[in-house]
């Protein structure tokens, strides 16, 4: 072995090192800063995750209840008219339940909207929070600034609704169970208690109440819980900050479904709808072999401060699944993440090679068909699919590789986009074909000369189909480019030659959000103004609409005071799938 190649491999070994180190290092720090002491509940066989390690800082919470101050003062303003009509009706129909409960619950929340009134109610907007399953059945856990307030405050409102509903106890430990039907004989309930520090609730049939009601009520914690582990590991790794992350294991979920001795299939045995004691050998190999595909699914916040919030969302796949879908992704400019205008979109794929990895997998179920009953319609499916996929494609389909839009301007006519200015570029293979055949079918467009790297040149008014737009096409090695707007020209041979965006991304989106709310906003009330003209409601029904539609607009009106971005990319990678959004604030 020569010098060089051992101090190659040594370099290596010493980066491996480090990495790992620097790894370890992040989780252990962050298992140190944790407060976060519900983490303890969770099962380390949990099939899904979510939770922080870190409450979300005061300063993010403060600003954006600032931001939101219009809303909250149009709430309590409908508010205080909703208690209103809900006292009339509360007099006039002692007997309904429901009408009181709402009642009490708008008269508690009546001046309670805002930090420190929540507060006052017993819960905590920077509290520790975690969902996770037991089994599949789901439970959350959330802070609260003190727990006997909030048990006082939902006394207080039953007792104001004049309902009683008592609450139940096991092993010392009370309860509510909020379910329809005989008890033991709902398919569902609703399970809610208050801890000595939080809250937590969970849906769980009570037939299950033997095996699940310990756990829930934390009379009965399990040995080994790695959760606060798990997410620490998942934030080093992919960059995630502490205030928020999960993990979907696909896997454990659909074994809670197909092994005999779960809970929720005894449950399924029980009441009569599906008995997995009854599945083939073949039907669950084959759904273990589906659901290994894509055995997990992952998502972290990557940022969250006043001014932006970032969220990355992962689908781990096989190595070789994986391998295949970044080959079929075309490398193109992606949308510019720093561009200030309305609307940036690239999207980019190679349909040839996705037309043949769809008939590859096609042709691989016909030749080894599923033999599991549940899934003789997909083998159905492959095979007119194959027929299909075998089909010739047009030229500019087979050698399509993306579209690009940059829109500076859009005009609109009944909240329809009829016209607007920017930049339009589609990607092919050999662009210089394309042209010549469209030139050989419009005589305005033959006399026209387009040869990459040269400059714009303006297109005919015949060809256009709006009248008084000014518009130019131009050409470079690997796209067709389009400027509609004067002026606009002059950025078309730049856009044209873009750098392609990162390795793998297929899809990439950047917007002005105030512009996208006004506009479906207006698309809204047009649909809402059809709806009035269509139907007719009673004048109850007429002053909830009107409430809701003042609260909905007050809400669109103070997001778009203060929205500034939104960035999206998709892109395929040597582990999966990854989408990352971004909103920036102003």
């Amino acid at each position: 072995m020569s010098y060089l190649r051992l101090l190659a491999i040594g370099t290596a070994s010493l980066l491996l090192l480090a990495a790992c180190s620097k790894n370890e290092n992040a989780v252990e720090v962050a298992l140190e800063k944790t407060d976060n002491t519900l983490f303890d509940y969770v099962p380390a066989d949990t099939p899904y995750l979510a939770g922080n390690l870190k409450p979300t800082p005061d300063e993010v919470i403060e600003v954006f209840l600032q931001r939101i101050q219009p809303v909250l003062e149009s709430v309590q303003n409908e508010l205080g008219k909703a208690r209103q009509a809900m006292a009339e009706r509360t007099v006039a129909n002692h007997g309904d339940d429901s009408a009181r409960l709402v009642h009490a619950i708008l008269q508690e929340l009546d001046g309670k909207f805002s930090r420190q009134g929540m507060e006052s109610l017993g819960f905590d907007l920077s509290s520790n929070k975690v969902v996770y399953g037991m089994g599949i059945f789901p439970v959350m856990r959330m802070g609260l600034s003190d727990a006997g307030v909030l048990r006082a405050t939902i006394q207080r409102v039953l007792a104001n609704a004049g309902i009683d509903a008592p609450q139940l106890d096991h092993q010392g430990v009370s309860y509510w169970r909020l379910s329809d039907g005989e008890t033991g004989n709902e398919p569902v309930g609703l399970y809610i208690t208050i801890l000595e520090n939080h809250l937590a609730m969970s849906i769980f049939p009570p037939m299950a109440e033997t095996q699940l009601l310990p756990a829930f009520l934390g009379l009965e914690m399990p040995g080994d819980s790695n959760a606060a582990t798990r997410l620490a590991e998942l934030n080093a790794k992919h960059g995630y900050t502490a205030y928020g992350s999960g993990i979907l294991d696909l896997d454990r979920l659909v074994e809670e479904f197909i092994a005999p001795g779960t809970i929720i299939a005894r449950v399924m045995a029980t009441s009569g709808h599906f008995d997995p004691a009854e599945m083939t050998p073949e039907c669950i190999t084959e759904i273990r072999g589906i659901v290994s595909n894509t055995p997990r699914m992952t998502v972290g916040t990557r940022e969250l401060t006043t001014t932006a919030i970032a969220i990355q969302y992962r689908v781990e796949t096989k190595t070789t699944l994986a391998q295949q879908l970044v080959g079929l992704v075309a490398g193109i400019p992606a949308a510019n993440p720093l561009s200030e205008r309305l609307l940036e979109f690239s999207f980019g794929m190679r349909f040839g090679a996705v037309r043949d990895f769809l008939r590859e997998k096609a042709a691989a179920i016909m030749e080894n068909p599923y033999r599991c009953e549940h899934f003789q319609s997909l083998n159905e499916s492959a095979a007119e699919a194959f027929t299909q996929l075998n089909q010739p494609m047009p030229p500019l389909v087979n050698n399509f590789r993306g579209l690009r839009l940059s829109l500076s301007e859009i005009t609109e006519t009944d909240s329809l986009p009829v016209n607007g200015r920017g930049l339009i570029a589609v990607h092919v293979d050999q662009p210089e074909m394309f042209v010549g055949m469209a030139q050989m079918f419009l005589p305005d467009l033959s006399e026209l000369t387009l040869a990459p790297g040269e400059p714009p040149v303006q297109l005919p008014a015949s060809l256009l189909p709006i009248e008084d737009v000014v518009a130019f096409a131009a050409l470079s090695a690997e796209a067709i480019g389009l400027s509609i707007g004067d002026g606009e020209e002059a950025s078309l041979p730049g856009y044209l030659e873009e750098e392609d965006g990162p390795a793998g991304t297929f899809m990439s989106i950047g917007y002005d959000m105030a512009t996208y709310l006004e506009y479906t906003q207006k698309l809204g009330n047009q649909f809402e103004q059809k709806l009035d003209e269509s139907s007719a409601t009673d004048p109850e029904q007429e002053a909830v609409q009107q409430s809701l539609g003042n609260i909905l607009a007050s809400t669109q009106q103070a997001i778009k005071s203060f929205s500034d971005r939104s960035y999206t990319t998709f892109r395929f990678t040597p582990e999966g799938f990854e989408a990352d959004s971004r909103m920036t604030f102003k």
